[in-house]
């Protein structure tokens, strides 16, 4: 593959830090008032809010049909096709957007085992799936052209919203599960406000294309390269939000609390590894650089690994405290979720690097299957050990995912997949130099 040398080493590390610190928002907001819903809205109450959010979750993953994917790709190989490549995706994911709307609110009663008020609060949520989906082709605009900045200060904005209100309805005594549906959903759309300035008219005139990238921006490429990788979309989605949709038949609101908090703990370290898939799908779709992928991919696992570590050996010691003493059976399945995550990492960042290098369907396979096993999984270990199991169902469908993803990576580019353990002195100094960069850089 193509090498860029120390310049794009230094490129990718400037933008997965920017990146860093815009994704360490959402976590830490979720952090932040994560106490404050289960203290004011109970076990129970907390397991509502999951329930309710869950088909919004999950419908602004599958209503786009991969369109924001496609559009970054297209721009990362050639920025002057950003104009056309936001309209037509644009036009593309509203129609999506819309059909996903009526689904969700024809299927609340359903997904709300008949219970009225959860079911309307479901259709509340699902009144930002438009909204949010449409912001969503902005960002992967925004994304193709490099603007980290400008996406780290989109998610800073939309997390401080939903604090912001959170704390106050809390302090006001009006935090009810209706009113945190309605924050939860529409805080990502006034982040989206951000893009207002965003000029796509700038880099019409820093790259010309191709025949071929030109024809990529076309309405039926788009779609064709979007559904491709939609699917593993879907799935990869499946992998980490159809348990807490299918909770409350199978296991109950009670559990479904346990396990929405140790979710929402779990999450934090992924902000290392979402910064480093952001940063590389753009660098490696318009450069490739297979010790370049492999690299981020350990580094990614280092950063990933270390703070699950810490979050693992003190989460008895404060989990009880922040939370209160109802949620001390959360402990458990927040451990296997963060091995889950450590163990998903590698195969993560190798599936970023399928679709970047044009082949996001062999993604989408591995995340398909990965997806198959944990839904059978989950069917036969939540009725018998409600949160532990739907946390051991999410461990083995991201091992079957990330290892799936390597060995497809190594088929198809020919990077040997020990390259992406064979962790080295050099990776941890690595990591260990972007620590005060990440403290100091907005």
């Amino acid at each position: 593959m193509r090498h860029d040398g120390r310049g794009s080493a230094q490129t990718l590390r400037r933008g997965v830090v920017t990146m860093f610190v815009g994704r360490a928002f959402p976590p830490v907001a979720a952090l932040a008032t994560a106490p404050l819903l289960a203290v004011g809205l109970g076990v129970s109450g907390r397991g509502e809010l999951a329930a309710a959010t869950a088909p919004l979750l999950l419908a602004v993953t599958i209503a786009p049909l991969g369109i924001p994917t496609a559009v970054t790709y297209v721009v990362a190989r050639s920025p002057r096709l950003i104009g056309v490549a936001l309209r037509r995706g644009a036009v593309l994911t509203l129609l999506a957007g819309l059909v996903a709307v009526v689904v969700a609110v024809q299927a609340a009663t359903l997904l709300s085992a008949g219970d009225e008020t959860l079911a309307g609060y479901m259709v509340v949520g699902a009144l930002a799936i438009v909204p949010t989906v449409l912001v969503a082709v902005v960002q992967a605009g925004a994304a193709g052209l490099g603007r980290w900045r400008l996406i780290a200060t989109e998610r800073v904005v939309a997390a401080s919203v939903k604090v912001i209100a959170i704390v106050v309805l809390f302090a006001t005594g009006t935090l009810t599960v209706a009113a945190a549906v309605i924050v939860v959903a529409f805080a990502p759309v006034v982040g989206g406000l951000v893009y207002l300035g965003l000029r796509p008219g700038e880099a019409t005139a820093r790259a010309d294309a191709d025949a071929a990238d030109e024809a990529s921006a076309r309405t039926a490429d788009l779609l064709r390269y979007g559904l491709r990788s939609w699917i593993g979309a879907v799935a990869g989605i499946l992998l980490i939000r159809i348990d807490q949709l299918l909770f409350v038949p199978v296991g109950g609101a009670y559990e479904l609390g346990l396990y929405a908090v140790a979710v929402t703990i779990s999450e934090a370290p992924l902000i290392v590894n979402a910064a480093v898939r952001d940063v590389v799908f753009t660098h490696d779709a318009a450069k490739g650089d297979d010790e370049l992928l492999a690299r981020a991919s350990r580094m990614s696992t280092i950063a990933t690994g270390a703070v699950a570590l810490a979050i693992a050996a003190t989460a008895w010691l404060w989990l009880p405290v922040l939370f209160g003493d109802d949620f001390r059976g959360a402990l458990v399945p927040l451990l296997v979720l963060l091995a889950a995550v450590v163990l998903g990492n590698p195969g993560s960042i190798a599936g970023t690097g399928l679709s970047a290098r044009g082949r996001p369907g062999l993604r989408s396979i591995s995340l398909v299957i990965a997806c198959v096993v944990n839904v059978a999984v989950f069917l036969v270990l939540v009725p018998v050990w409600g949160a532990v199991g739907a946390a051991v169902a999410t461990l083995i469908g991201n091992l079957v995912s990330s290892n799936l993803n390597l060995v497809l990576l190594r088929r198809t580019s020919g990077i040997p997949v020990a390259s992406f353990y064979a962790f080295r002195f050099a990776d941890l100094r690595a990591v260990s130099a972007l620590l005060p960069r990440a403290g100091g850089r907005a």
